[in-house]
Order: C-alpha cells, then sequence, then structure tokens
C-alpha cells in the first residue's frame, strides 16, 4: 500500500473524501468542491470510506454524521487510527449540546450544521489541504 508522499495529491487543493449516505448530499458537494479545484471522492459509508482510506491518501475527510452501520464518530476514530493527522469535518442535520465536544474527543476539527456553509467550508479546506497531507505518515497494522 502506498504512503503519504508516495504520489502528489491530485488538484490544486489536494484529495477530499466526503462520506453521507444520502447520494443527492453527495453529487452536490462533490460537484461544489470539484468547481473549486479540489479532487473529491465520495463514499456511501463508513466502512467504505475506510476501505478508500487504506488505499490512498487524503488531505481530509468530511464525513456525515448520522449513516447506517457505522456513525461519522466512529468514522473519525477509526480513521484517525489509519491516518492519525488525517484532518476531520463533520456535516450534521442535527446540531445538539455537547456535539462539539464529543467530536472533539473523536478527532473531528469542526462541525457543519447542513445544509453547509459552503464558503466557510471551502476557505478550511483550502487552509488545511495547503499544508498537511504531504506530512501525513499512515500507521501501519
Amino acid at each position: 500500500m502506498e504512503k503519504a508522499g508516495d504520489e502528489p495529491l491530485a488538484g490544486p487543493h489536494g484529495r477530499i473524501l466526503v462520506v453521507d449516505d444520502d447520494r443527492d448530499i453527495l453529487f452536490f458537494v462533490k460537484l461544489a468542491f470539484e468547481n473549486e479545484g479540489f479532487e473529491v471522492t465520495c463514499a456511501e459509508s463508513g466502512e467504505q470510506a475506510l476501505e478508500l482510506l487504506a488505499e490512498r491518501p487524503y488531505s481530509v475527510l468530511l464525513t456525515d454524521q448520522n449513516m447506517p452501520g457505522m456513525s461519522g464518530f466512529e468514522l473519525a476514530n477509526h480513521a484517525r487510527r489509519l491516518w492519525p493527522e488525517l484532518t476531520i469535518f463533520m456535516g450534521t442535520g442535527h446540531l445538539y449540546p455537547g456535539i462539539t465536544e464529543r467530536a472533539a474527543a473523536a478527532g473531528i476539527r469542526e462541525v457543519f450544521s447542513k445544509p453547509f456553509d459552503f464558503q466557510r467550508l471551502f476557505d478550511l479546506l483550502r487552509e488545511t489541504s495547503s499544508h498537511t497531507p504531504a506530512e501525513q505518515s499512515r500507521v501501519e497494522k
């Protein structure tokens, strides 16, 4: 398996993995991010996302909170074991008291409510993907 740094990240702003069980959300998020110069890969489940993370490095993981099988919190915990330096954002339709603290404990940098504030996301993604992926190293199990 390749390690971060084995290949350059495609796209001027890096590679983003977006995970959501709603195909419509995946479609629109992918379209919006690609229009801003990001390379986007989509996954419809946490399990599929972990398979993709095992294959190649990503600058950022943007995951939904509530998904069948594996929640965004669980995915974040697994993803951080593979890529400790991976930047993780989470989107949710249900912000509730304590979610920010729970997200931070799972290694999630920021929680966004849906519908997304795309300008805020773009700014954070550019900032994050401009300096993290080349420095990431994968943890082998």
